[in-house]
């Protein structure tokens, strides 16, 4: 879903529109919908295809206020769900235009890249991504039923995983995958060794720079015992970009 705070003072769509993302993922939407130019300010641990210098304003969690009054933006891109609301709070008290953003399924994705366009005046650019985006999930869906059980490992110690709400449990289901822990209460969460071996996954999929060495002592472990463990770099699989389309090919191919 992607909830914008309302306001009546809604800024026309012009060239030197001014934003500023205060999440790396929103950032990097921003620009998959042609909004380069328009952006003042991004967060910590943003990755920009362009080389284009940004100011920083902190990182997700915290922010320099007085930075980002002074960048006059037009527009401040928040996570509605990761940003504090402490911080949320405290951009609208200071009387900036804040668009809160929520992305909780695939679909979302190219919904906040047209959301940003609109307001850039960079519609026609943006169009081209969307495209693509639907193109390659519509390509995989209508290829892969869910048949095969996965196990969503996006840290190794401890072990975490995600559940069936969190978008990345529907981009493997694209790939014919079924997530293990889908039905988690919580979005993100630990989850113990021993509940990961009593559920047998087919496959491991390690969303990590290195591959994982503790699950070779667990042969009894289909996906150990059938070689199917695969490591996906976080560049790939961690934010809700237009990256994660070349995540979602590599695990369709495997």
């Amino acid at each position: 879903m992607v909830s914008c705070s309302e306001t009546s003072d809604v800024i026309d769509a012009q060239s030197n529109i001014r934003i500023i993302a205060l999440a790396p993922h929103l950032a990097e939407l921003a620009e998959s919908a042609g909004a380069l130019d328009s952006l003042v300010g991004v967060v910590s641990y943003t990755q920009l295809e362009s080389k284009k210098i940004i100011e920083s304003v902190g990182d997700a969690f915290k922010v320099d206020y007085e930075k980002i009054i002074s960048l006059k933006p037009d527009y401040v891109l928040v996570w509605k769900d990761g940003n504090p609301a402490s911080v949320i709070h405290k951009l609208k008290s200071l009387g900036l235009n804040v668009l809160e953003i929520e992305i909780q399924k695939l679909a979302d994705i190219p919904r906040t890249i047209e959301q940003i366009a609109k307001i850039a005046g960079t519609e026609s650019i943006a169009q081209e991504n969307i495209k693509h985006f639907h193109l390659v999930i519509n390509k995989h869906k209508n290829q892969f039923k869910p048949q095969r059980k996965i196990f969503i490992e996006t840290y190794h110690q401890p072990l975490y995983t995600i559940s069936g709400m969190h978008w990345l449990s529907e981009a493997v289901s694209v790939c014919g995958y079924e997530n293990i822990f889908k039905n988690l209460s919580q979005l993100s969460a630990p989850i113990s060794l021993e509940a990961v071996i009593t559920k047998k996954p087919d496959v491991i999929l390690n969303i990590a720079l290195q591959p994982d060495p503790q699950w070779q002592k667990w042969k009894d472990i289909n996906a150990v015992k059938n070689n199917r463990i695969l490591t996906i770099s976080p560049d790939l699989m961690s934010h809700p970009n237009m990256k994660l389309l070349e995540g979602i090919e590599k695990l369709c191919e495997f």
